[in-house]
Protein backbone atom coordinates (compact mmCIF):
# COMPACT_ATOMS: atom_id res chain seq x y z
CA UNK A 1 0.00 0.00 0.00
CA UNK A 2 1.14 3.75 -1.42
CA UNK A 3 1.91 6.11 1.50
CA UNK A 4 -1.20 8.06 -0.03
CA UNK A 5 -3.38 4.88 0.35
CA UNK A 6 -2.54 4.08 4.33
CA UNK A 7 -2.80 8.14 5.15
CA UNK A 8 -6.56 8.04 3.59
CA UNK A 9 -7.22 4.67 4.97
CA UNK A 10 -6.07 6.21 8.38
CA UNK A 11 -8.17 9.50 7.83
CA UNK A 12 -11.25 7.40 7.28
CA UNK A 13 -10.64 4.56 10.24
CA UNK A 14 -10.21 7.79 12.82
CA UNK A 15 -13.22 9.32 11.46
CA UNK A 16 -15.55 6.56 12.21
CA UNK A 17 -14.43 5.80 15.24
CA UNK A 18 -15.07 9.38 15.91
CA UNK A 19 -18.29 9.44 14.90
CA UNK A 20 -18.94 6.13 16.70
CA UNK A 21 -17.75 8.14 20.11
CA UNK A 22 -19.92 10.83 19.54
CA UNK A 23 -22.81 9.18 18.95
CA UNK A 24 -23.39 9.50 15.42
CA UNK A 25 -22.94 5.91 14.00
CA UNK A 26 -26.25 4.62 16.55
CA UNK A 27 -30.18 5.58 16.27
CA UNK A 28 -32.07 7.01 18.97
CA UNK A 29 -35.51 6.83 19.66
CA UNK A 30 -38.05 9.94 20.00
CA UNK A 31 -39.92 9.30 23.65
CA UNK A 32 -43.56 9.30 23.12
CA UNK A 33 -43.71 11.68 26.34
CA UNK A 34 -41.17 14.23 25.82
CA UNK A 35 -42.87 16.09 22.62
CA UNK A 36 -40.98 13.77 20.27
CA UNK A 37 -37.70 14.97 20.89
CA UNK A 38 -34.74 12.51 20.36
CA UNK A 39 -33.43 10.75 24.19
CA UNK A 40 -31.85 8.10 24.75
CA UNK A 41 -32.75 4.89 27.09
CA UNK A 42 -34.72 6.13 30.47
CA UNK A 43 -33.25 5.64 33.07
CA UNK A 44 -35.09 2.41 35.49
CA UNK A 45 -37.92 4.40 37.36
CA UNK A 46 -37.91 7.57 35.16
CA UNK A 47 -40.97 9.28 34.85
CA UNK A 48 -42.27 11.38 32.14
CA UNK A 49 -43.17 15.01 32.35
CA UNK A 50 -46.99 15.41 33.41
CA UNK A 51 -49.12 17.22 30.71
CA UNK A 52 -50.26 19.82 33.22
CA UNK A 53 -47.71 21.26 36.37
CA UNK A 54 -50.77 22.60 38.20
CA UNK A 55 -52.29 19.62 40.52
CA UNK A 56 -54.92 19.68 42.95
CA UNK A 57 -56.04 16.86 45.37
CA UNK A 58 -58.87 16.62 47.41
CA UNK A 59 -58.75 14.30 50.67
CA UNK A 60 -62.05 13.36 51.91
CA UNK A 61 -61.12 12.53 55.95
CA UNK A 62 -57.82 14.36 56.77
CA UNK A 63 -57.72 13.38 59.67
CA UNK A 64 -56.83 9.68 59.66
CA UNK A 65 -53.26 8.34 58.01
CA UNK A 66 -55.25 5.93 55.86
CA UNK A 67 -55.49 9.21 53.50
CA UNK A 68 -52.56 10.68 54.17
CA UNK A 69 -49.76 9.46 51.38
CA UNK A 70 -51.31 12.33 48.73
CA UNK A 71 -50.60 14.60 51.34
CA UNK A 72 -47.37 13.79 52.52
CA UNK A 73 -46.28 13.50 49.05
CA UNK A 74 -46.73 17.26 48.96
CA UNK A 75 -45.44 17.87 52.08
CA UNK A 76 -41.73 16.01 51.31
CA UNK A 77 -41.77 18.01 48.28
CA UNK A 78 -42.23 14.48 45.77
CA UNK A 79 -45.03 16.10 43.61
CA UNK A 80 -42.87 18.67 43.10
CA UNK A 81 -39.55 16.57 42.22
CA UNK A 82 -41.59 15.08 39.16
CA UNK A 83 -42.80 18.04 37.76
CA UNK A 84 -45.69 19.84 39.17
CA UNK A 85 -44.99 23.59 40.08
CA UNK A 86 -48.10 24.44 42.20
CA UNK A 87 -49.80 21.89 44.59
CA UNK A 88 -52.40 22.24 46.35
CA UNK A 89 -53.72 19.49 48.99
CA UNK A 90 -57.31 20.07 50.68
CA UNK A 91 -59.09 18.51 53.08
CA UNK A 92 -63.17 17.90 52.99
CA UNK A 93 -65.86 16.23 55.46
CA UNK A 94 -66.60 12.98 53.55
CA UNK A 95 -66.53 11.50 50.12
CA UNK A 96 -69.93 13.29 48.88
CA UNK A 97 -68.44 17.00 49.31
CA UNK A 98 -64.97 15.96 48.07
CA UNK A 99 -66.79 14.13 44.63
CA UNK A 100 -68.68 17.62 44.17
CA UNK A 101 -65.63 19.44 43.91
CA UNK A 102 -63.95 16.73 41.55
CA UNK A 103 -67.27 17.09 39.34
CA UNK A 104 -67.09 20.58 39.26
CA UNK A 105 -63.86 21.24 38.39
CA UNK A 106 -62.21 22.12 41.41
CA UNK A 107 -60.09 18.93 41.80
CA UNK A 108 -58.54 16.81 39.48
CA UNK A 109 -57.67 13.93 41.98
CA UNK A 110 -59.34 12.64 45.26
CA UNK A 111 -59.04 10.46 47.86
CA UNK A 112 -62.50 8.01 48.93
CA UNK A 113 -64.26 4.92 49.01
CA UNK A 114 -64.33 2.59 46.07
CA UNK A 115 -67.94 3.60 46.20
CA UNK A 116 -67.43 6.95 45.04
CA UNK A 117 -66.33 5.33 41.70
CA UNK A 118 -68.84 2.64 41.52
CA UNK A 119 -71.73 5.21 42.03
CA UNK A 120 -70.43 7.47 39.73
CA UNK A 121 -70.99 4.65 36.27
CA UNK A 122 -74.31 5.67 36.50
CA UNK A 123 -73.28 9.52 35.74
CA UNK A 124 -72.41 11.76 32.88
CA UNK A 125 -68.95 12.07 35.21
CA UNK A 126 -67.80 8.41 35.78
CA UNK A 127 -64.69 8.11 37.97
CA UNK A 128 -62.09 5.24 38.46
CA UNK A 129 -59.55 4.64 40.69
CA UNK A 130 -56.10 4.04 39.70
CA UNK A 131 -54.28 3.35 43.61
CA UNK A 132 -55.69 2.29 46.37
CA UNK A 133 -53.86 3.23 50.37
CA UNK A 134 -55.78 0.06 51.90
CA UNK A 135 -57.96 -2.51 51.15
CA UNK A 136 -59.35 -3.00 55.12
CA UNK A 137 -61.48 -0.85 57.22
CA UNK A 138 -60.51 -0.27 61.01
CA UNK A 139 -63.50 1.13 62.11
CA UNK A 140 -65.51 0.22 65.50
CA UNK A 141 -68.96 0.31 66.70
CA UNK A 142 -68.64 2.62 69.43
CA UNK A 143 -71.42 3.45 71.29
CA UNK A 144 -72.82 5.49 74.75
CA UNK A 145 -72.36 4.87 77.84
CA UNK A 146 -75.49 2.64 78.41
CA UNK A 147 -75.02 0.83 75.05
CA UNK A 148 -72.70 -2.40 76.23
CA UNK A 149 -74.46 -5.27 74.38
CA UNK A 150 -76.02 -5.63 71.04
CA UNK A 151 -79.53 -6.09 71.99
CA UNK A 152 -78.76 -2.67 73.47
CA UNK A 153 -77.96 -1.12 69.85
CA UNK A 154 -81.52 -3.12 68.45
CA UNK A 155 -83.70 0.04 67.23
CA UNK A 156 -80.86 2.51 68.30
CA UNK A 157 -79.34 5.12 65.52
CA UNK A 158 -75.74 4.35 64.53
CA UNK A 159 -73.97 7.58 62.95
CA UNK A 160 -72.15 7.88 59.25
CA UNK A 161 -70.95 10.30 57.21
CA UNK A 162 -73.42 9.92 54.09
CA UNK A 163 -75.60 7.02 52.54
CA UNK A 164 -73.71 5.17 50.09
CA UNK A 165 -70.05 5.75 51.28
CA UNK A 166 -67.17 4.37 53.10
CA UNK A 167 -68.75 4.97 56.05
CA UNK A 168 -72.43 3.66 55.42
CA UNK A 169 -70.70 0.32 54.21
CA UNK A 170 -69.17 0.29 57.40
CA UNK A 171 -71.84 0.49 59.58
CA UNK A 172 -73.45 -2.43 57.67
CA UNK A 173 -70.07 -4.61 58.47
CA UNK A 174 -69.86 -3.52 61.99
CA UNK A 175 -73.73 -4.38 62.36
CA UNK A 176 -72.75 -7.57 60.74
CA UNK A 177 -70.41 -8.43 62.92
CA UNK A 178 -72.88 -8.33 65.82
CA UNK A 179 -75.71 -10.74 63.89
CA UNK A 180 -77.91 -7.50 62.67
CA UNK A 181 -78.77 -6.01 59.57
CA UNK A 182 -79.23 -2.47 59.19
CA UNK A 183 -82.99 -3.08 59.77
CA UNK A 184 -82.23 -3.54 63.29
CA UNK A 185 -81.08 -0.29 63.55
CA UNK A 186 -81.24 3.40 62.40
CA UNK A 187 -78.72 4.53 60.28
CA UNK A 188 -78.04 7.96 60.32
CA UNK A 189 -75.88 10.64 58.44
CA UNK A 190 -74.54 13.43 60.05
CA UNK A 191 -70.79 14.04 58.32
CA UNK A 192 -67.16 12.81 58.99
CA UNK A 193 -65.74 11.20 61.59
CA UNK A 194 -65.27 14.55 63.93
CA UNK A 195 -68.87 15.25 63.53
CA UNK A 196 -69.90 11.65 64.01
CA UNK A 197 -67.83 12.14 67.79
CA UNK A 198 -69.85 14.79 68.33
CA UNK A 199 -73.10 13.63 67.87
CA UNK A 200 -72.32 10.27 69.98
CA UNK A 201 -71.23 13.10 72.61
CA UNK A 202 -73.64 15.16 72.51
CA UNK A 203 -76.40 11.90 72.88
CA UNK A 204 -78.39 12.72 69.35
CA UNK A 205 -76.96 9.44 68.24
CA UNK A 206 -76.26 5.61 70.22
CA UNK A 207 -73.69 4.50 68.45
CA UNK A 208 -71.40 6.18 65.51
CA UNK A 209 -68.85 4.12 62.94
CA UNK A 210 -65.17 5.58 64.44
CA UNK A 211 -61.63 4.41 63.20
CA UNK A 212 -60.13 2.36 66.00
CA UNK A 213 -57.18 4.45 66.36
CA UNK A 214 -59.00 6.42 68.55
CA UNK A 215 -59.49 3.71 71.21
CA UNK A 216 -57.72 4.98 73.37
CA UNK A 217 -59.34 8.40 73.14
CA UNK A 218 -63.17 6.99 73.55
CA UNK A 219 -62.49 4.80 75.95
CA UNK A 220 -61.14 7.85 77.78
CA UNK A 221 -64.50 8.83 77.15
CA UNK A 222 -66.84 5.88 78.33
CA UNK A 223 -67.77 4.95 75.19
CA UNK A 224 -67.82 1.36 74.28
CA UNK A 225 -66.84 -0.56 71.46
CA UNK A 226 -69.14 -3.50 70.33
CA UNK A 227 -67.08 -4.73 67.51
CA UNK A 228 -63.97 -4.05 65.73
CA UNK A 229 -63.71 -4.65 62.25
CA UNK A 230 -60.23 -5.18 62.85
CA UNK A 231 -60.93 -8.50 63.62
CA UNK A 232 -62.96 -9.38 60.98
CA UNK A 233 -61.74 -10.76 57.43
CA UNK A 234 -64.22 -8.41 55.14
CA UNK A 235 -62.17 -6.32 52.93
CA UNK A 236 -63.56 -3.35 51.67
CA UNK A 237 -61.84 -0.64 48.79
CA UNK A 238 -61.56 2.03 51.87
CA UNK A 239 -59.35 5.00 50.16
CA UNK A 240 -58.93 5.05 46.33
CA UNK A 241 -56.50 7.41 44.46
CA UNK A 242 -59.16 8.34 41.60
CA UNK A 243 -59.62 10.81 38.89
CA UNK A 244 -62.76 11.32 36.47
CA UNK A 245 -62.28 8.57 33.43
CA UNK A 246 -61.69 11.70 31.39
CA UNK A 247 -59.22 13.45 32.86
CA UNK A 248 -57.09 9.86 32.52
CA UNK A 249 -57.72 9.57 29.04
CA UNK A 250 -56.44 13.36 29.02
CA UNK A 251 -53.76 13.39 31.12
CA UNK A 252 -51.69 9.83 31.13
CA UNK A 253 -48.55 11.10 32.13
CA UNK A 254 -49.50 13.44 35.04
CA UNK A 255 -51.82 10.15 36.19
CA UNK A 256 -48.63 8.28 35.94
CA UNK A 257 -46.68 10.49 37.96
CA UNK A 258 -49.19 11.57 40.64
CA UNK A 259 -49.45 7.69 41.18
CA UNK A 260 -46.02 7.39 41.53
CA UNK A 261 -45.50 9.98 44.03
CA UNK A 262 -47.92 8.96 46.40
CA UNK A 263 -46.72 5.21 45.50
CA UNK A 264 -42.97 7.06 47.06
CA UNK A 265 -44.77 8.54 49.70
CA UNK A 266 -46.89 5.63 51.35
CA UNK A 267 -43.62 3.70 51.38
CA UNK A 268 -42.34 6.58 54.00
CA UNK A 269 -45.09 5.28 56.35
CA UNK A 270 -43.07 2.63 56.90
CA UNK A 271 -39.75 3.43 56.02
CA UNK A 272 -39.71 6.92 58.05
CA UNK A 273 -42.51 6.94 60.18
CA UNK A 274 -41.43 10.00 62.38
CA UNK A 275 -41.36 12.12 59.31
CA UNK A 276 -44.39 10.91 58.38
CA UNK A 277 -46.12 11.21 61.63
CA UNK A 278 -44.71 15.16 62.22
CA UNK A 279 -46.41 16.50 58.50
CA UNK A 280 -49.72 13.90 59.52
CA UNK A 281 -49.91 15.60 63.00
CA UNK A 282 -49.64 19.24 61.43
CA UNK A 283 -52.26 18.68 58.95
CA UNK A 284 -55.05 16.64 60.76
CA UNK A 285 -53.99 19.28 63.60
CA UNK A 286 -53.18 16.34 66.30
CA UNK A 287 -50.38 15.86 68.83
CA UNK A 288 -47.06 14.59 67.80
CA UNK A 289 -47.63 11.16 69.97
CA UNK A 290 -51.19 10.77 68.52
CA UNK A 291 -49.94 11.03 65.30
CA UNK A 292 -47.08 8.47 65.78
CA UNK A 293 -49.29 6.36 67.15
CA UNK A 294 -51.88 6.47 64.28
CA UNK A 295 -49.08 5.86 61.67
CA UNK A 296 -47.57 3.34 63.26
CA UNK A 297 -51.44 2.04 63.58
CA UNK A 298 -51.71 1.93 59.75
CA UNK A 299 -48.99 -0.27 58.74
CA UNK A 300 -51.10 -2.92 60.48
CA UNK A 301 -53.63 -2.56 57.46
CA UNK A 302 -51.95 0.13 54.96
CA UNK A 303 -51.02 -1.13 51.38
CA UNK A 304 -47.43 -0.72 50.76
CA UNK A 305 -48.03 -1.49 47.10
CA UNK A 306 -51.13 0.67 46.75
CA UNK A 307 -52.64 -2.13 44.48
CA UNK A 308 -55.58 -4.32 44.83
CA UNK A 309 -58.01 -6.67 42.88
CA UNK A 310 -61.59 -6.68 42.00
CA UNK A 311 -62.30 -8.54 44.91
CA UNK A 312 -62.18 -4.81 47.19
CA UNK A 313 -64.94 -3.58 44.74
CA UNK A 314 -67.38 -6.19 45.27
CA UNK A 315 -68.33 -5.84 49.01
CA UNK A 316 -69.03 -1.56 48.42
CA UNK A 317 -71.43 -2.81 45.44
CA UNK A 318 -73.53 -4.74 47.52
CA UNK A 319 -73.79 -1.95 49.66
CA UNK A 320 -74.14 0.66 47.29
CA UNK A 321 -77.18 -1.97 45.81
CA UNK A 322 -78.82 -1.73 49.35
CA UNK A 323 -79.68 1.63 48.55
CA UNK A 324 -79.71 1.82 44.58
CA UNK A 325 -80.50 -1.59 43.12
CA UNK A 326 -79.43 0.09 39.59
CA UNK A 327 -75.89 -0.13 41.30
CA UNK A 328 -75.71 -4.44 41.18
CA UNK A 329 -75.57 -4.07 37.42
CA UNK A 330 -72.46 -2.12 37.48
CA UNK A 331 -69.54 -3.33 35.26
CA UNK A 332 -66.54 -3.27 38.16
CA UNK A 333 -63.74 -3.07 35.54
CA UNK A 334 -65.20 0.44 34.13
CA UNK A 335 -64.73 1.64 38.02
CA UNK A 336 -60.54 1.13 38.46
CA UNK A 337 -57.65 1.31 36.31
CA UNK A 338 -54.43 -0.99 37.13
CA UNK A 339 -52.35 0.15 34.21
CA UNK A 340 -50.57 2.67 36.07
CA UNK A 341 -49.25 0.61 38.72
CA UNK A 342 -48.70 -1.54 36.32
CA UNK A 343 -46.16 0.65 34.69
CA UNK A 344 -44.50 1.98 37.43
CA UNK A 345 -43.64 -1.55 38.45
CA UNK A 346 -42.56 -2.38 34.98
CA UNK A 347 -40.22 0.55 34.52
CA UNK A 348 -38.73 0.05 37.64
CA UNK A 349 -39.85 2.83 40.01
CA UNK A 350 -40.93 0.22 42.51
CA UNK A 351 -37.68 -1.17 43.08
CA UNK A 352 -36.37 2.53 43.11
CA UNK A 353 -38.41 3.49 45.87
CA UNK A 354 -38.37 -0.08 47.77
CA UNK A 355 -41.77 -1.13 47.26
CA UNK A 356 -42.00 -4.18 48.85
CA UNK A 357 -42.55 -7.25 46.15
CA UNK A 358 -45.67 -8.19 47.77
Amino acid sequence: MSSLRRVLFTLVVVSGLVAAACGGGGTTTASPTAGGAATATAAPGALPKPEVTTLRVGISTPNEPVQFAEKLADALGIYQKYGFTSVTVTGFEGDGKTLQALIAGQLDFMVGGASTAISSQTTDTPIKVIAVNSTKLTDGLWCGPNIKTKEDVKGKSVAISTFGGTSHGSALLLLKGIGYTEKDATITPVGGQSARIAALKGGSVACAVVDMSEEAAMKSQGFNVLFDETKSDLQWGRSGLMATAAFLQKNPNTALVVAAATLEAQQKMWTDADTAAKEFAKFAQLKDDAALNSVKAFQGYGSRTMTFTEDALKLPQQVLATQNAAMATVDLKKTYDLSFLQKLKDIGFNTKVGVPAS
